[in-house]
């Protein structure tokens, strides 16, 4: 397996998500790129998914079953691949709030790191978002993060 099939292997066939678990894996997959996961990325996760409509009918049960879900994919298989299988079943018009969410998350805690740089950039690729609008996003989000 070479360097690049590693970085963009994806998660298991099996693994299929639903809506839900694809927009959450995106989230997850940006808090958990550096190696851990922040309570202010956490905290970030949590306030994006409290306020789209896609996750209206998600009872306490659920979101605990959803995240058990993805929380397995991530350990098992890494960032990337969850970054992947999350993208394959997102919808078109969630793909960009999806983006939108994972650099917030990344900018979260202060610190870009390397990885987290390197989940963006394949999210931008994956996601199909232009280049000049992940530009925007990321300089919005800076200037969102800086207070």
């Amino acid at each position: 397996m070479g360097l690049f099939d590693k970085i963009f292997q994806t998660a298991s066939e099996e693994t299929k998500l639903t809506q839900q678990e694809a927009f959450a894996g995106i989230a997850l997959a940006m808090a958990g790129a550096d190696g851990s996961i922040a309570e202010s990325e956490w905290n970030g996760i949590v306030n994006y998914i409290r306020r789209l409509k896609i996750y209206d009918n998600f009872s306490g049960p659920a979101f605990d079953k959803l995240f058990d879900k993805l929380f397995k994919i991530l350990k098992k298989d890494g960032p990337s691949a969850l970054v992947n299988a999350s993208a394959a079943e997102l919808s078109d018009d969630l793909k960009l709030t999806a983006f939108a969410c994972a650099v917030d998350i990344a900018l979260a805690d202060g610190v870009i790191e390397e990885e987290e740089k390197d989940i963006i950039n394949q999210l931008a690729e994956v996601l199909g978002v232009p280049e000049k609008t992940a530009i925007s996003i990321i300089e919005v989000m800076i200037i969102k993060n800086k207070a």
